[in-house]
């Protein structure tokens, strides 16, 4: 069979692809309300610690148990450095933990030279129990901080949750 001789049934065979195609792309009306009305993902509360936030996820079928997860955000005292970008300087790490694995996490550091935002960077992670981002400045005399941010999303099509901006402790440098 030619292209050229049979365009008809190759049409039709198109055709018929495309339908099936489209029946697996475009859920039915009642399954795709089932998809849409995700239940909102809720901060239960500030947390057990000052950089915990604990969420409370809804459970997906009837008659189980919300699930609970916490996210611990740490960002840690800033540093000294040698080497790197900058041939040394002061650098500011940041963490997220949680305890159950989650689909997204955004991580936000950024380092704080005698209170001001000097530098900024983040990650974001899928799939994951953990992410970490870190941020770097050339070395000056003064006073550093990190700070750190976190928005979480448990599921995929889910709520996401931003935990407040947590500081770290803070160092001077001569």
């Amino acid at each position: 069979m030619s292209n050229d001789t049979h365009p008809l049934i190759r049409r039709a065979a198109l055709g018929a692809c495309a339908a099936s195609l489209a029946a697996l792309m475009l859920p039915s009306a009642t399954a795709h309300a089932a998809t849409t009305a995700r239940p909102a993902v809720t901060l239960a509360k500030p947390g057990s610690g000052a950089t915990v936030l604990t969420l409370t996820v809804p459970a997906t079928r009837a008659g189980a148990a919300p699930q609970t997860i916490d996210c611990t955000v740490t960002p840690s005292t800033p540093f000294r450095y040698y080497g790197g970008p900058y041939g040394g300087g002061e650098e500011g790490l940041a963490s997220v933990s949680c305890t159950a694995s989650v689909y997204k996490i955004q991580l936000g550091v950024a380092l704080f030279y005698n209170g001001s935002q000097v530098t900024y960077n983040s990650t974001t992670v899928y799939n994951a129990l953990s992410s970490g981002a870190d941020t770097e400045y050339p070395l000056k005399q003064g006073t550093y901080q990190t700070r750190a941010q976190a928005t979480i999303t448990t599921v995929y099509g889910g709520t996401s949750v931003t935990s407040p901006v947590y500081g770290s402790a803070t160092v001077t440098l001569p």
